[in-house]
């Protein structure tokens, strides 16, 4: 009994100290990660081994240059957010450093970030199209093999790969995945780098006669793909794990996933529907009339709608959870583009009138519809099944525009400053321009 006891005790000992060392250990930074920011231009999720004590991080820690920042969330996780309306031309420089709320001090540590987006390019080669890059440098680097025609290009939402359509000229096309190891997170010394081309992978075991993609920032990608005329198609989710999840839903068109996750908006004779995914609660919310979406916004649940009218005029709406749709301009114009920052506090859309002889319009609305700038775009024309994109990082707009003489030039990815609506046009032909995200 009694060496059961002494054996008892030296346990409750051990136990005792091993809690003692717990407690006096400092805390440690677990998981550090670049996400993307619906109210600023970037942000940083942390994880600490530890509650940390927030006002001590806001304290000692540092960002060069000296950009304005707060701290969100409650001990642990936590999120360091760039507030909005800020531009950042180059990477970043964080100092992290503060004590968790037993006052034991994180061990100081530098990391460098550059959260700004990539430009990718579908650019005309002999023999065909390829995907290339755009280096810090302003080079290019090749991503894919040469094709006959690059049909489809869609960046994974999270920044990890490009889902590619390829197709021979004769009316078939294959589907691949590239996946990219991107360095715009590192701990010094270690140094920022290129992305990295993996190894291209097929994701249709047959030839296809077209496929429509879409993707959110969870890096889930969305397959509508048919291999004949006659056949409806078949709709896949694959989730960033490689599972594959068959949808059926009746669409009437391209099928877009929500950028935040968890639901889709298809298009149905109805109007449009917001269905839940697999795994979700399911639900389904109609909104009536003949719309199509043309854009998200940054801020969950917003999004950009173009209303068709009986009249043949079209309306651009914004759309928020639980208010009906906001009508921010009207007109007999075509409307060929859109996009918005934040929850729609800025929106732009390019617009086209054919009895104008279809010069494309620029203009910048704010969240009630008014007009804050126009700009016309002479000798310019929209590359038909080009988006406009915003990236806030940086304050711009890409577009991908084509001159009307001389008609060989070829298309240009046209950079636009979102204040004033200046274009810098990129020194390279290509035929589409598109952001890929940073991770």
């Amino acid at each position: 009994m009694k060496r059961v006891l002494l054996v008892l005790g030296g346990g409750v000992a051990l136990a005792a100290l091993q809690q003692q060392l717990l407690l006096r250990r400092p805390p440690r930074l677990v998981e550090l990660s670049s996400t993307t920011a619906s109210s600023g231009p970037a942000a940083l999720d942390l994880r600490f081994s530890r509650p940390m004590q927030r006002s001590s991080l806001a304290r000692f820690s540092a960002l060069e240059p000296r950009l304005a920042w707060r701290w969100l969330g409650e001990g642990n996780p936590l999120r360091l957010l760039l507030l909005p309306q800020q531009t950042i031309a180059g990477p970043l420089q964080l100092l992290l450093a503060g004590a968790d709320r037993r006052g034991l001090p994180l061990q100081p540590q530098r990391w460098r970030w550059d959260p700004r987006p990539r430009l990718l390019a579908v650019v005309p080669v002999p023999g065909g199209e390829q995907l290339q890059l755009q280096r810090r440098d302003g080079s290019w680097l090749p991503l894919s093999p040469v094709w006959p025609q690059l049909a489809h290009v869609m960046p994974v939402g999270d920044g990890s790969g490009v889902a590619l359509l390829s197709g021979d000229g004769q009316g078939s096309h294959q589907l691949w995945r590239l996946p990219l190891h991107q360095r715009n997170l590192v701990r010094e010394p270690g140094g920022l780098g290129e992305p990295k081309p993996g190894r291209l992978e097929p994701l249709s075991e047959e030839p296809l006669l077209f496929a429509h993609l879409s993707s959110n920032r969870r890096g889930d990608l969305l397959v509508q793909a048919s291999t004949t005329a006659l056949e409806p198609g078949t709709t896949v989710l694959l989730s960033r794990r490689d599972e594959r999840q068959p949808l059926v839903q009746n669409a009437s068109g391209p099928m877009q996933l929500l950028p935040e996750g968890g639901g889709v908006v298809v298009p149905e004779l109805e109007g449009l529907t917001l269905h839940s995914l697999p795994g979700q609660p399911p639900r389904r919310q109609v909104l009536p009339g003949s719309r199509e979406l043309s854009s998200f916004c940054p801020v969950s649940g917003r999004a950009l709608l173009v209303r068709h009218w009986p009249d043949y005029r079209r309306s651009l709406e914004l759309v928020e959870p639980g208010q009906p749709p906001r009508q921010l301009w009207i007109g007999g114009e075509a409307v060929l583009a859109s996009a918005c920052d934040r929850g729609g506090e800025r929106v732009w859309l390019v617009i086209s009138d054919w009895k104008k002889g279809a010069q494309p319009q620029l203009l910048a609305l704010d969240r009630r519809g008014q007009r804050l700038k126009q700009r016309p775009l002479p000798g310019w024309q929209v590359e038909p099944g080009s988006a406009m994109a915003f990236d806030p990082t940086r304050q711009q707009l890409l577009l991908t525009l084509r001159r009307t003489a001389p008609a060989t030039e070829g298309a240009r990815a046209v950079l636009v400053d979102g204040q004033t609506l200046q274009l810098q046009p990129v020194d390279k032909p290509v035929r589409l321009a598109l952001w890929l995200p940073a991770s």
